[in-house]
């Protein structure tokens, strides 16, 4: 039953793999007098995920010898149009959004389209145009988790589901990847719910009150980050116990996986796709190409695998390179690094 999930994380693991023996050269600033500056619009930083990807294009940024300015949205799209266009008056030389709202921001990556700075996004399918979109797997992760649960449960398993705000397209691609994977497994969604804080406290009380419904019916929960995960299961007592999984792969998220809290999580290796970022950024204000989409594969973390998982202080202390393989029309980032 396991073999399927650890064949899965053990694939994604080569992709970004701790290694000394990297496939572009390790970094160096670059030459001229010129310092680029690179304007990071963040979603939300209090989020470990996103913070995580700040430092990783912070240390790329800092490797390669360029500025960093980063902005908060703190979720709100208002706030982020306003951000993006205070990095634009500020002559950055490339711009890096991870939008809230396509749409909504739709005047500043006109702008930005205008004056000729490159932009590259995260998880965007919406709005334009971009330089480069950077994806990582989260529908089909979620589909993955459904599976799991399948595989490790039962496959007609009772489930309830913690949705992420659905306007933020990364989240929405979450909860429709678990929907969709929970209806081609055969599992029964018995509820779901938006946890709107984006907290633990904000998932603890949903499942309070799942666990007053439903009780011990209740044989699996998927939360669609970690933070949601680790608040559902606290709320684990008696004979209530479902599994949890979560996503993210954050350091509170393996933890949790290592002392039996969650079943699961799935690291979407923001360190290193903040890496990638940073590079490709670089790449762009020295005038080079990187390809429309870019993909970061996920890796499943169970009880199996969790001990060899890399913490995110090692990577950012790391040397690292950074390059995109395409393969059958699919363009993959791969980060290597060496202590």
């Amino acid at each position: 039953m396991m073999k399927k999930t650890l064949l899965l994380a053990t694939s994604a693991v080569l992709l970004v793999s701790l290694s000394s023996c990297a496939s572009s050269p390790t970094d160096a600033p670059a030459g001229g007098d010129h310092k680029f500056t690179i304007g990071y619009a963040g979603a939300i930083q209090s989020n470990p995920n996103n913070k995580a990807i700040e430092d990783g294009i912070r240390a790329k940024a800092d490797a390669l010898g360029m500025d960093l300015i980063v902005t908060d949205a703190q979720y709100d799209t208002s706030k982020q149009l306003a951000d993006v266009q205070s990095l634009l008056n500020r002559s950055v030389d490339v711009l890096i959004v991870w939008p809230i709202d396509p749409l909504g921001i739709q005047p500043a990556i006109e702008q930005a389209h205008d004056q000729g700075i490159p932009v590259i996004v995260q998880d965007t399918t919406e709005g334009g145009p971009y330089t480069s979109n950077f994806q990582v797997t989260n529908y089909e992760s979620a589909q993955q988790a459904a599976t799991y649960i399948g595989e490790n449960v039962d496959a007609t398993a009772n489930v309830v589901q913690i949705e992420g705000v659905p306007t933020v397209g990364v989240l929405d691609a979450r909860n429709n990847g678990f929907r969709d994977g929970a209806k081609a497994t055969g599992l029964n969604i018995l509820a779901s719910e938006v946890n709107g804080l984006d907290t633990a406290d904000g998932s603890r009380p949903i499942v309070d009150a799942w666990k007053s419904r439903f009780g011990t019916d209740i044989q699996a929960i998927f939360a669609y980050n970690d933070d949601s995960a680790l608040g559902a299961a606290s709320a684990k007592s008696g004979d209530f116990d479902p599994i949890v999984i979560g996503m993210n792969g954050s350091q509170e998220g393996v933890d949790g996986v290592k002392d039996g809290r969650l079943a699961a999580t799935f690291d979407f290796h923001p360190v290193q796709l903040g890496m990638g970022l940073g590079w490709a950024a670089h790449e762009l204000a020295e005038g080079r190409t990187i390809p429309a989409t870019v993909v970061m594969d996920s890796t499943l973390i169970t009880s199996a695998n969790a001990s060899s998982w890399t913490p995110i202080k090692t990577l950012l202390a790391s040397k690292t390179s950074v390059d995109i393989s395409t393969k059958d029309g699919v363009s993959t980032l791969n980060v290597t690094a060496s202590k």
